[in-house]
């Protein structure tokens, strides 16, 4: 091998990486929660929107195809339970029985912070679901801790 002579293999440099981004993440402590137009957010413990996918599945003498489905997505909330005016079960029976009666679907608005006004960094969330029996009473024992 000459000097003249040099290998075509590429050169290797190191990829950087990314800068990462200047974000905060949400903490979900001032979360605004209305259902039906009922400000449920300081009876909410947890609130969620999840997306389902459904492939739609074609069978045909060449074999079975998937194709993207629609998305449907679940509103998902955990309330403590109240019984006053407004409150978790006027709000959540009133939009059962509303359901029931004229099988429109209730409204509802979500955002990660009720302090702030929507903006880009503050979305609004809204939409209509179909309410769902609810339980009732359920056993708060274990949240609650003893002090002796």
């Amino acid at each position: 091998m000459s000097d003249t002579d040099t290998l075509d293999a590429p050169e290797v440099n190191p990829l950087a990486d990314p800068a990462a981004p200047t974000a905060t993440p949400v903490m979900m402590t001032d979360t605004y929660v209305e259902v039906g137009g009922a400000n449920l957010k300081c009876l909410a413990e947890e609130v969620s929107l999840e997306p389902e996918n459904k492939p739609i599945e074609v069978t045909t003498f060449c074999g079975i195809q998937d194709y993207p489905g629609p998305v449907k997505w679940h509103f998902k909330a955990k309330f403590v339970q109240a019984f006053d005016p407004g409150a978790t079960d006027a709000t959540l029976s009133a939009a059962l029985a509303s359901y029931a009666s004229s099988g429109a679907p209730v409204p509802f608005k979500v955002r990660p912070f009720a302090s702030r006004v929507v903006s880009a960094t503050n979305p609004q969330f809204s939409g209509l679901m179909i309410p769902q029996p609810y339980t009732i009473f359920r056993n708060l024992s274990d949240q609650l801790t003893s002090v002796r």
